[in-house]
């Protein structure tokens, strides 16, 4: 598990450092897009390797509340960001969604890992 988590954390950070030297003027924009779904893949991965391990049989109750949770926090993330943030935002939502959709789907992979090696 954290093989998983120090390898996703070098993909984030080092796509991050590749595309901002590429494109300096915008790498405050990728870097927002990068931070909050990672903040959030690991706190979700972890707590649901934390409730895997614990050997819960209400495994679909803690991901609809993760879900509707995760929801709510990009929500708020991204209307404070929008709201109180001066910046370029279509570079900001190329690099949310990019991140966004790597992170789920790895996230996807792993709960798939997960159930099926219980």
């Amino acid at each position: 598990m954290m093989r998983l988590i120090i390898y996703i954390t070098m993909i984030c950070f080092g796509t991050w450092g590749l595309l901002s030297s590429f494109f300096p003027a915008i790498s405050r924009e990728i870097f927002l897009g990068m931070i909050f779904p990672w903040i959030i893949f690991l706190f979700s991965v972890s707590l649901t390797h934390f409730f895997h391990n614990k050997g819960s049989l209400n495994l679909t109750k803690y991901f609809s509340f993760a879900m509707i949770t995760k929801m709510i926090l990009y929500g708020i993330i991204i209307i404070t960001i929008f709201s109180f943030m001066s910046f370029n935002p279509i570079p900001f939502i190329i690099s949310f969604t990019s991140y966004f959709l790597m992170l789920h789907l790895t996230e996807a992979y792993v709960l798939k890992s997960f159930i099926n090696n219980s």
